[in-house]
């Protein structure tokens, strides 16, 4: 029963992950003025919302699985979002700010569910980050495919 408390923790934390980010990318579709980043954004935005739907499907079942096994939910961490919403950034440069952003959130996702996927055994739950985690790659490929390379700050002197 442990280890499920401790999945619905991981669950949470990456909810609360995409939960920002959504409401991030957001922001940034209606503050865009080129049509492109505008249509970029609000893709983004949308696909968290279903990675949510989803993560908070999967929740539900598990809670109910430990509710049945006669655990307790109420000590179980649910995210740093839950009261608090986030702050989300305001950029002055469309291509540079938000591309740049949105590039090192989504290689924090993509580490993140690296990190969920070594320690969750689950059949469908693993199901869902890895086509997640593949949705993120796809991102960051498009990404580079819009013409805009963005380079992670420690392998950008190299490249001067």
């Amino acid at each position: 029963m442990r280890y499920r408390k401790d999945i619905i923790e991981y669950l949470y934390m990456i909810l609360a992950k995409n939960i920002h980010d959504g409401k991030i990318y957001q922001n940034a579709s209606e503050r865009c003025k080129k049509l492109l980043f505008k249509n970029f954004f609000r893709k983004l935005s949308h696909q968290k919302r279903s990675f949510c739907k989803r993560i908070k499907y999967e929740i539900s079942v598990l809670e109910d699985e430990v509710r049945l096994m006669g655990g307790e939910i109420n000590e179980i961490k649910r995210g740093p979002y839950e009261h608090n919403p986030p702050v989300l950034p305001v950029f002055r440069l469309e291509k540079d700010g938000l591309i740049k952003e949105c590039y090192r959130r989504e290689k924090e996702n993509l580490s993140l569910y690296n990190t969920m996927l070594s320690k969750i055994c689950v059949g469908q739950i693993r199901e869902m980050l890895l086509f997640q985690k593949h949705s993120v790659k796809l991102i960051l490929n498009e990404i580079d495919s819009m013409g805009l390379k963005v380079y992670d700050e420690k392998n950008e002197h190299n490249f001067k």
